[in-house]
């Protein structure tokens, strides 16, 4: 605006110079006149340009300034920002274009944010423990599984040396911080009962990230495998022993005596015996826990599995000292195996006789709780202490490991138990205090009403027909 007026009065002075120059080689009014009337003419021209260049100078200086403020509003990161460009000049060009390119920023940007949750939720569904550290050894970012294993104190921007007091994760963050490789490590203390697997790397970037994998049911996996196959194998080893030592004595001697011999063959059909029960029972030990176990479930009354039970299990007792009586059952149909639950009852029956004599009674019976009905085989022995009550449907657990072999048990028959009844959709337990005798309960489900069979025809023809 300043150069336009300048430019404006340049010309009139060079012009009024110019006029009087003229003006005083010639001779006449005539040219004095004409030198007044150009004086005023760009006077008026004057007068008349500054407002037009004001205005014209204004509205381009507004625009400008327009653009100025947007350029601002995206510096600060609002990308919906836009300019108006209502010419078709070259600044309408230019604003066109700046919208243009905010346009595709936003796009940009919006398919960053887009890719960065959705990495999240994968970080987040992942079952392993992710966190990303900054090369100052700040948490830069963690997953939900880290959160939920450190807890409130993992937060971003903390340090992890004050959010995480496991030396292994802290030794193989440092690793890859310091010396740009990946480590690894091995981590029992950072949660409670839990073995972690630690992998950490570099980040391109800077940093690094550590990946947690709990291997804690794989370890326990594994130490059941080796505890099975000790167990199998001290259980195999006794009777074994046994059976090699009589045989080579029967060898040796030349003409044994009959009675020895009786009593030595004897003790080895009673060890011979004792192989095949244990056998018999690692086979449908393996068949429950096999995952192509299949049950054939059909309705069947509570009283009447409860009388069933006895009635085909009674010649487990032996002697007339000890009885096996009925509490009775509820008049109500639960789903269940018939042949799987004759196995659950003469385990839980004949660990009963084994236990429970001095009581000289087992008590079988059951009772409806809401949407199931609780089983029990109760004998009035000497109990279990309170430590046994968690581990004795373990697999080769016993309570009296010597009484346990001397009357033939191989420790296999409750954790059968057990696993029947979990795929009949029940629970097993056992309550007992010492001198007041054991009840080992289960639960079955109630089967469908006939309302229920109703609204599902496809269930009720199942049960009513089954495979």
């Amino acid at each position: 605006m300043g150069l336009f007026v300048l430019l404006l009065v340049f010309q009139i002075v060079a012009m009024e110079l110019i006029l009087r120059r003229f003006v005083g080689h010639a001779a006449g009014a005539s040219l004095h006149f004409l030198d007044r009337e150009s004086l005023w003419s760009g006077l008026i021209s004057l007068a008349v340009a500054l407002p037009l260049a004001a205005w014209a100078a204004s509205r381009v200086a507004g625009r400008l300034q327009r653009v100025v403020a947007f350029a601002r509003r995206i510096a600060q990161g609002d990308l919906s920002a836009r300019l108006e460009a209502p010419g078709g000049d070259e600044l309408a060009a230019m604003e066109s274009a700046l919208n243009q390119t905010a346009e595709r920023l936003g796009q940009s940007f919006a398919e960053i944010e887009s890719r960065r949750h959705e990495l999240a939720t994968m970080l987040d569904s992942m079952q392993e423990a992710v966190v990303a550290i900054t090369p100052e050894g700040q948490v830069r970012w963690s997953n939900a599984v880290m959160q939920k294993i450190a807890g409130t104190q993992i937060r971003t921007g903390r340090p992890l040396i004050h959010s995480v007091r496991d030396p292994e994760l802290l030794a193989c963050v440092r690793g890859a911080l310091q010396d740009n490789e990946v480590r690894f490590g091995r981590s029992s203390s950072l949660a409670p009962g839990r073995i972690f697997e630690i992998s950490a790397a570099p980040l391109p970037s800077g940093g690094a990230i550590a990946v947690l994998h709990d291997v804690t049911r794989v370890e326990a996996a594994e130490k059941s495998r080796r505890d099975f196959i000790a167990n199998v194998s001290h259980e195999l080893r006794t009777p074994l022993t046994s059976i090699q030592g009589y045989v080579e004595t029967l060898v040796e001697e030349g003409a044994p005596n009959p009675e020895t011999t009786r009593e030595f063959l004897g003790i080895i059909q009673k060890n011979a015996s004792r192989m095949g029960r244990l056998t018999e029972d690692l086979l449908a030990l393996a068949s429950v826990e096999s995952p192509d176990y299949k049950l054939t479930p059909q309705p069947i009354k509570a009283c009447a599995l409860v009388h069933d039970a006895i009635e085909s299990l009674g010649g487990i007792i032996a002697d007339g000292e000890l009885s096996l009586d009925s509490a009775g059952g509820p008049d109500v149909c639960v789903m269940a195996d018939p042949d799987a639950m004759n196995q659950v009852f003469g385990n839980l029956i004949e660990n009963a006789v084994k236990y429970g004599k001095s009581g000289k009674k087992i008590l079988v019976g059951a009772r409806q709780r809401e949407e199931q009905v609780e089983f029990f085989v109760q004998d009035f022995g000497p109990g279990i202490a309170s430590e046994h009550l968690e581990r004795i449907f373990e697999r080769f657990y016993r309570v009296d490991k010597a009484r346990s072999r001397e009357s033939g048990g191989t420790g296999l028959g409750l954790a059968i138990v057990k696993h029947i009844v979990e795929a009949h959709g029940g629970v097993a337990w056992v309550e007992s205090e010492l001198g007041s005798g054991a009840i080992f309960n289960f639960t079955l489900p109630l089967a469908p009403s006939k309302q229920h069979a109703e609204e599902h025809p496809s269930v009720a023809a199942a049960t009513a027909h089954p495979a």
